[in-house]
């Protein structure tokens, strides 16, 4: 079972040994096959490596800034939040 790509249920009625049986049946093995797909990916996720390495810290490597660059300051556009700060982009180092 593949988590990250989810069968439809177009595709799986198509499956061969599916598609003989009854639509109750074929209802049943599509919904047991979600709750597999959605336990999987749960576990997926319940193990996945969370935080930073040793050594490792967040450092602010600058702001988010527009593509359009201003001629006048020499400089992008900074993105500001609803506040007026600036929003810093961060890095792993």
């Amino acid at each position: 079972m593949n988590i990250f790509e989810e069968i439809l249920w177009p595709q799986f009625v198509k499956i061969e040994y599916i598609s003989k049986l009854p639509l109750n049946e074929q209802v049943a093995a599509y919904k047991q096959y979600v709750y597999d797909l959605d336990a999987a990916r749960q576990n997926w996720l319940a193990y996945q490596n969370k935080g930073l390495f040793l050594g490792q810290s967040i450092q602010n490597i600058g702001f988010l800034a527009q593509e359009e660059f201003d001629p006048v300051s020499q400089d992008y556009f900074t993105i500001l939040q609803e506040d007026g700060s600036s929003i810093f982009v961060t890095a792993l180092v």
